[in-house]
């Protein structure tokens, strides 16, 4: 080979190189600033799961975030080099070359030691090991068959409102929170007011387990009381998610409900629909509500449709739901209060903080108390229960965790606060006063919500719970009460064979 074809091939090489270093590194800035990179186990069964339907910003904030730098440092080399070259100056192509390759290969080692990226193959041995026989399972698993509810003579209808992100600790100090000033103040007093339990003795909720802490294992987890584990299998071509779990959904469809699950994104994205429909669930996604002329057939914003709109379907919806024979359970997920910085959407035009994040979490929690205070007049108001659920806590990423960066809370203070909050509102007749030793000082989990919203509804339970989860209203301990965080997320965060029975 001639000197002039090993001077081109060096200075492909060598270019490959460089713009692969930038885009490294840059790309490393940008995931820090926009993903939860340290929950390493969160991140792998996201990216494994489908993706399609993603927010809509993202493939912009890829371009901006490092694609267009690496592209303008790779575009500043050229530069120099060809300044050099004019002056004079004899640039050693295969010198550039080795110490661009040198270049390439630390940034690799950098990303890989930042983002612990040796926990990903490790994560994937675990989900596709052998299934071992647990005894935690064994010992704690109730196993829905053997419960009977017994629902009330009149069932009463159910409301529950997921929240995206929505955490207790967005309360302000006084009332157990992080904040000098609670961007959501109708929470808050929403919370104090009616049933909240609470890992304190003021405003408080739940804590988020391994397998529970994305939006996907949160909706799973809190409607099941079992986690998220790879839970999705192909059967005669079609995606089905633990099938032989029971959820809340199947034990309201027997006992003669519509249940119906609302979303303003797609129902695919993370395998959504997989879930929920393989429990009873009937879906209306953006597309549903494009088919049926709720939305605009090109109408696109942050992750499908915001959630100002997503509120008036809901009204529209329960309103026809309302009028009906049957009883009605209409759950939907928020959106606007999504990771990294949220959606501010038109009526959200009172920027009372100096951060977007906490005037997104305002305009929410008005657009919430908009939405109960209509409930709150509706005909059939009475017989409903009405619950708020953060989905899961805001997955902030390691330079981006607007609460600790604006808390004026120690950031290991702050840690130990942030917890999903749930409130229930309108329960049963008898659980209207739940005493504080019940309701508060507690330590529970996603598990620990379906029981105890078949209680909230008059449901009698013949056990004290179902799956992993325990009734919050009975006085028994829950198990992170009883065995601590750690062996809970260690048990269950493994291939067992009871889990796969359910699959």
């Amino acid at each position: 080979m001639d000197k002039r074809k090993k001077i081109i091939i060096y200075n492909i090489i060598s270019d490959l190189l460089i713009l692969l270093s930038a885009a490294t590194a840059f790309a490393i800035r940008w995931a820090r600033r926009n993903y939860p990179m340290t929950q390493n186990r969160t991140v792998y069964f996201v990216m494994t799961s489908d993706v399609s339907g993603h927010d809509s910003g993202t493939a912009l904030s890829i371009i901006k975030g490092f694609v267009l730098p690496a592209i303008f440092i790779f575009a500043a080399y050229r530069i120099m080099l060809l300044f050099l070259s004019r002056r004079g100056v004899n640039v050693k192509i295969r010198r550039i070359c080795a110490v661009s390759g040198i270049l390439c290969a630390g940034t690799f080692l950098t990303a890989i030691v930042i983002f612990k990226a040796w926990r990903y193959p490790l994560i994937a041995c675990s989900v596709k090991a052998a299934p071992v026989y647990s005894e935690f399972y064994e010992e704690n698993y109730i196993e829905p068959s053997s419960v009977t509810v017994t629902p009330p003579a009149k069932k009463r209808n159910l409301i529950v409102v997921f929240m995206e992100s929505m955490e207790s600790s967005y309360a302000d100090v006084e009332n157990g929170g992080v904040f000098e000033k609670t961007p959501v103040p109708y929470l808050q007093e929403l919370a104090k007011t009616h049933t909240n339990f609470s890992h304190n003795g003021n405003v408080g909720g739940g804590i988020n387990l391994e397998g529970t802490s994305w939006t996907v294992a949160g909706l799973l987890s809190k409607l099941t009381a079992v986690p998220y584990f790879a839970p999705f299998l192909k059967k005669n071509g079609k995606t089905v998610c633990l099938p032989n779990a029971v959820s809340l959904t199947d034990i309201l469809s027997e006992q003669g409900y519509t249940s119906i699950f609302s979303i303003g994104s797609e129902k695919q994205f993370e395998n959504r629909d997989a879930f929920f429909e393989s429990h009873s669930i009937e879906v209306h996604d953006i597309n549903w509500y494009k088919k049926n002329g709720f939305i605009p057939k090109d109408y696109q914003v942050f992750w499908g449709f915001e959630d100002v709109k997503l509120y008036e379907i809901a009204k529209k919806e329960l309103e026809v739901l309302g009028s009906g024979e049957a009883p009605f359970c209409y759950q939907f997920l928020t959106v606007d209060t999504h990771f990294p910085y949220g959606f501010k959407c038109s009526s959200c035009t009172d920027d009372e903080f100096d951060h977007q994040m906490m005037n997104v979490l305002s305009c929410a929690d008005r657009q919430l108390s908009d939405f109960l205070r209509w409930v709150q007049t509706q005909v059939w108001y009475e017989n409903t229960t009405v619950v708020i659920l953060g989905d899961h806590c805001y997955l902030s990423a390691p330079k981006n965790n607007f609460i600790e960066e604006l808390s004026v809370l120690p950031p290991e203070q702050v840690e130990e606060s942030r917890h999903f909050l749930n409130i229930i509102i309108n329960p049963s007749g008898n659980l209207k006063n739940v005493p504080e030793t019940v309701q508060k000082n507690r330590q529970f989990s996603s598990f620990d919500i379906m029981p105890t919203i078949l209680e909230a509804m008059g449901n009698t339970l013949s056990e004290d719970g179902i799956a992993l989860g325990r009734s919050l209203y009975r006085n028994v301990p829950t198990l992170v009460e009883e065995y601590g965080r750690n062996t809970v997320e260690t048990e269950t965060m493994r291939r067992t064979v009871q889990y796969e029975k359910l699959k």
